[in-house]
Order: C-alpha cells, then sequence, then structure tokens
C-alpha cells in the first residue's frame, strides 16, 4: 500500500509553508526508518547506499540481519517497566479520602491494562523519540480509557516561546491509502475542544465523512480544561516535546554488522562452492551470444579470448580465496558491538562473560549495571512525572463525567522500579541482621525481599511455628513418659 504522507500534512495544516512541509515529510520519512529497523527490515536502506547488496540478475547476495536493533530496544523498556508501577496519594487536608483514591487508582491501572500499555509506551518511545498517551471517557463503560498512540500518528502544535504549553494536538493516520482519519484536540479559553472526521485525500479541502463536530469536550455543561494528551519524550534536550530514538547512534553501526555477518557467509559460501574455471575451453553461448556466466557460488566461468585456443589443452580449475581475513574480521565485529553496546548503555552479557558473576556481590553487581541503571532512572524522572501529570488528568476527567471527589491539595506520587541485580544471599544476610539488631522490621525486610503480603507470610510462619512447637511438645512427653516406665 502506498500512502502519501505529503497529502496527510495538507490536512493537518493546510497553511503551512513548503519549508515546513519539508521538514514534516522528512521527520516521517525517519520515524519510518526506526521503525523498520525495530523489525529487522534495515537491507533495504543499506542497499540504497551501497549497491552491492542489490540483487543481481543471476546472483542475491547474502542479506543477513542480526536484530540488535529490537533487543536493545526491548531491554531498555524492560528495565524501566518489567516490574509493575506503584502510587502514593497524599493530602493533608483529606488524609482518609486519599487512600481511597490510590486504591482507585490501582484499579483504574489495572483495567486498562497499564502494565502491558507501559511496556509497549516505553519501546515506541525508545524507537521513535516520544509516545503520547491520550485519555477519553467510555460513557457505557463509565470508565476512562488510558490510550497510548505511535508518535509518527501525532501533530502538536505549541507556543513559540513555551514549548510546553501546547495548546493544539492533532492525530492523523490513514485508513487505506485514499482515505486518512483525524482528531483534533484544541485549547481555547481554558476549554478543550475536539473534533473528528474522514477525509478522502483526492478532495482534501472538506471532510469526507464528520464524525465528531467541534465542540467543548465535557459532560452536562462542565468541560475540560485541559487537552488529555501527554507527550512523554525519550531523554530531550532544552526546547524539544520530542527526545532523541535509540536508534539514532545507533543505525550506522547496526548497518556495518549486518554488511560484515552478510560478507562472511558469503564469503564461506564462496569458498564451500568455489566458482569453476574454464580454461581455452568451448562453452556455450546464450540468446545475447556471450557465454553463459554466473556470480553466484559454484558457477562456472569461462575464460576465453585471451589466447588462441586452437592446439591447447583446456584446463579446469576452481577459483578460491586464499586471503585471511577471520582474525581481522572478528576484531571488527567484536569493536562494533562494544561500541553499539557502550553507545545504548545496555550491558553486553554473553555466557563467557558471566561465568563465575555468582560470586559476586550486590555492590560489584550494580556497577556492572551502573549504565542502564544511571539510564532508567534518567528516563524514570521524565516518566514519573508525565505519569502523574496523566494520573491526575484521569481523575479530573472522572470528576467532570462521574462528580468523582478529589481534595484540593492531593499529590499523585508515581513509584518506579527497576530490576536491580543483586546477590541473593547477601540480601537476605543482610536484612536478617537488620531485623535481628532491630535497626528494621520483619515486614520491611519482606517487602524489600519481594514478597507480595509480609503479613499473611508473617501469619503463616507464626502458624507453622506453633504447630511445629506444639508436635515438639507432644513428642517430649511421650519421651519422658517412656523413660518413666
Amino acid at each position: 500500500m502506498q500512502l502519501d504522507f505529503s497529502k496527510l500534512i495538507d490536512i493537518v495544516d493546510p497553511t503551512a509553508p513548503t519549508i515546513f512541509k519539508d521538514h514534516q515529510l522528512a521527520e516521517i520519512n525517519r520515524l519510518i526508518k526506526y521503525a523498520d529497523y525495530y523489525d529487522g527490515d534495515s537491507f533495504k536502506y543499506i542497499s540504497a547506499e551501497f549497491p552491492e547488496y542489490a540483487n543481481k540478475k543471476d546472483y542475491r547476495p547474502t542479506k543477513l540481519t542480526i536484530n540488535y536493533a529490537r533487543y536493545i530496544i526491548n531491554k531498555l523498556a524492560s528495565w524501566q517497566f518489567e516490574i509493575p508501577i506503584d502510587f502514593n496519594c497524599i493530602s493533608d487536608k483529606a488524609e482518609g479520602r486519599a487512600d481511597e483514591i490510590e486504591v482507585d487508582l490501582y484499579e483504574i491501572h489495572k483495567k486498562n491494562l497499564m502494565d502491558s500499555k507501559l511496556l509497549q509506551s516505553a519501546v515506541e518511545c525508545n524507537i521513535s523519540g516520544a509516545v503520547p498517551i491520550k485519555l477519553k471517557y467510555d460513557v457505557e463503560k463509565k470508565q476512562v480509557k488510558i490510550m497510548p498512540r505511535n508518535w509518527i500518528e501525532c501533530f502538536p502544535l505549541w507556543e513559540f516561546d513555551d514549548y510546553e504549553n501546547i495548546y493544539k494536538v492533532h492525530f492523523v493516520a490513514f485508513k487505506d491509502e485514499n482515505t486518512v482519519w483525524k482528531q483534533t484536540f484544541e485549547l481555547v479559553n481554558k476549554v478543550c475542544y475536539i473534533e473528528e472526521a474522514i477525509y478522502d485525500l483526492k478532495q482534501i479541502n472538506a471532510p469526507k465523512e464528520v464524525i465528531i463536530e467541534y465542540q467543548p469536550l465535557g459532560n452536562n455543561g462542565k468541560w475540560l480544561d485541559f487537552i488529555p494528551v501527554y507527550i512523554i519524550p525519550n531523554l530531550p534536550q532544552i526546547g524539544e516535546v520530542c527526545g532523541l530514538s535509540e536508534l539514532k547512534d545507533q543505525i550506522p553501526i547496526l548497518d556495518e554488522i549486518n554488511k560484515k555477518y552478510s560478507d562472511l557467509s558469503d564469503s564461506l559460501k564462496f569458498d564451500m562452492f568455489a566458482i569453476t574455471v574454464f580454461l581455452n575451453a568451448k562453452i556455450p553461448l546464450g540468446p545475447d551470444g556471450k557465454p553463459l556466466l554466473s556470480g553466484k557460488a559454484g558457477a562456472a566461468w569461462a575464460l576465453t579470448g585471451v589466447s588462441p585456443t586452437e592446439n591447447i589443452k583446456p584446463e579446469v580449475f576452481k577459483l578460491q580465496s586464499e586471503f585471511q581475513y577471520i582474525d581481522s574480521l572478528k576484531y571488527l565485529v567484536d569493536s562494533l558491538l562494544a561500541a553499539l553496546y557502550e553507545l545504548s548503555e545496555v550491558v553486553n552479557l554473553s555466557v563467557d562473560k558471566i561465568s563465575g558473576l555468582s560470586n559476586l556481590s550486590g555492590v560489584a553487581l550494580k556497577l556492572l549495571f551502573a549504565a542502564i541503571i544511571s539510564k532508567t532512572n534518567k528516563k524514570n524522572v521524565i516518566w514519573e512525572a508525565k505519569l502523574r501529570e496523566m494520573y491526575m488528568g484521569v481523575l479530573k476527567m472522572m470528576s467532570i463525567y462521574e462528580g468523582y471527589k478529589i481534595p484540593d491539595d492531593l499529590d499523585i506520587e508515581v513509584i518506579s522500579h527497576s530490576p536491580l541485580p543483586a546477590n541473593e544471599l547477601e540480601t537476605v544476610q543482610i536484612h536478617s541482621e537488620k531485623v535481628a539488631a532491630g535497626f528494621e522490621s520483619v515486614t520491611s525486610a519482606m517487602n524489600e525481599l519481594g514478597i507480595e503480603d509480609p503479613e499473611l507470610e508473617i501469619a503463616k510462619i507464626i502458624e507453622e511455628k506453633v504447630k511445629y512447637d506444639k508436635a515438639l511438645n507432644i513428642d517430649a512427653l511421650r519421651n519422658s513418659h517412656n523413660q518413666g516406665v
């Protein structure tokens, strides 16, 4: 399906100067390229730059893709949200109500399947440089829906001197190659308006079908005073609404690694199935009058015309390479992989590298993972602030549609967790010593060790202890009775 993105931009902003449209088209093409690299479809870009990897008439060069891009993107996302987030609601005026809201937030989070959605959102953020999440109130189900979208569909507009002040957001996506869906949120005088329509690319001046006419967003005369769209950037610089794709610096290295693996595969084929050379032999000619030659492994070549063939004995031999390149190739690939993991800040732990690591202390393990821990913490500073704002937006939307009560001083703390590596035995010993010395409660120690319900676990331990003590006492009485007899 061939998509005309220039028409899409005309629908988003028909008055934009050409220079801005060119910039937006370039950005869309970059996002498509990043998505292709994540999907492992990179050789179409390599072949465009290096024609030797393009398919030939009689030979298809090896195009081997080792998808390190997907591995690194997914690894970074899992470090952020592999462990579900937690909430802590605080209100000095209504402490009991804050506790109730905290329970409600967990329920909203669960109903929206946010554990998986946050992982998906982090993947999109790493690929594209940002992820938009929008809120929608489902009147039939009576709940707020939290919906992450792809960044390529989102076109925000913000104040020139205040990039945090986003006053309009378009969501635009192709339904098919000739039809585009568009949804717009706009904030005017502290009231959020919405409109939604379908456009035919052959006639973009007016919508083909209006789904929602331009109207304020709300219920019973109460209107949203904010745009229910939250854009989470990936490690942005000052003045950026969108951050950087994790793939931006990795693509040149990924290309070189895939090219070298492909070259190695081809070299093995040509050494295993070497080309056969016929010297001074009569070879059948093709329709074009030229000898039937091939450039693929195992092919046969006819070398004639360089010397007279009469009275000369024909020769046949294999064309094999004696170039020693394996050590140099291994060094290059290892260096490229090291640079790839260093730039992405993901730890490269192969089987040979992790042997013997079980004896490392918790501190040593954390030092080993220091780069990805630091990177995850930096990402979470941004995510926690945006998610706090988003969940507050969920409550505000509920207050408009359901009359949900929110204390004036309510504060929502979003708590993220990283899967920090630790020496399990060492960790248990440290907590045991703290409990024995009175520096830590048993409940706190169990929480730190990941036990979901410490109180229930303590109750089970006490119950078992009473049971064992009772059994031991009975045995002791029996023994003393037998001795007395």
